[in-house]
């Protein structure tokens, strides 16, 4: 059993290695996230793998969890303020050609995706339930209204704990003092602010100011 997890600890190290651009950005596609997602929850020899493999999703249960799993894999849903990132799950879409209305379709069908507030997981009953259905009905809106699933690989953003360890990493390179990095007007008006934001930027493909810990989009709605 333990050479068993560390195996999958190992080839899980591997594959972010091997994902990883030159700095501390990581690449996805919607394939590699359920292919990651089937594994995890061990169904990636179920018969309805077979379905999932042609992007056919029922809604049962299971395939909910599924879901959710998929979209914090690939960090459309920010686990730690249950924020739904909708400007990256649009990335892994793409409209019919001469389809005009689908920004339209999909942002009327958003407006009613209820996003809870985040819940207590020491509580008694399952917890993340409310989270899952609300991960459920966000790819619903894109699956059935904006388009169908492409192949992209696309580039993801940190997580909140990624964004943290960024942004004290690179306060340590510079030399800036890592208490600062909780008064954004003075870390602004620091001598190597612009050394530490382009550190930031290289290491999460995002500015420093945007790695604050209030940044994340809660935007439910699609911009045209």
């Amino acid at each position: 059993m333990h050479l068993r997890l560390l195996a999958i600890l190992c080839g899980a190290c591997c594959l972010l290695t091997a994902s990883a651009l030159k700095h501390h950005i990581l690449t996805k596609s919607w394939d590699e996230a359920q292919s990651d997602c089937l594994e995890y929850l061990r169904i990636e020899s179920s018969a309805a793998s077979t379905s999932y493999l042609s992007h056919q999703y029922g809604d049962d249960q299971a395939t909910k969890e599924l879901m959710f799993c998929i979209l914090l894999n690939l960090r459309v849903f920010e686990a730690t303020q249950n924020v739904p990132r909708v400007e990256l799950m649009r990335q892994f879409f793409t409209p019919d050609e001469g389809d005009t209305l689908h920004v339209n379709r999909t942002n009327e069908c958003l407006r009613r995706v209820h996003i809870p507030l985040k819940e207590n997981s020491s509580c008694g009953y399952k917890p993340y339930l409310s989270a899952i259905e609300s991960a459920n009905g966000l790819f619903r809106c894109f699956y059935h209204y904006y388009g169908n699933l492409n192949r992209n690989a696309v580039a993801l953003p940190p997580t909140g704990l990624e964004r943290q360890q960024i942004r004290q990493e690179c306060a340590k390179i510079v030399g800036i003092p890592e208490g600062l990095l909780r008064c954004a007007l003075q870390l602004k008006d620091h001598p190597v602010y612009s050394s530490f934001s382009r550190c930031v930027m290289l290491r999460s493909g995002t500015t420093g100011m945007e790695l604050d810990d209030n940044s994340i989009n809660s935007l439910k709605v699609i911009s045209e």
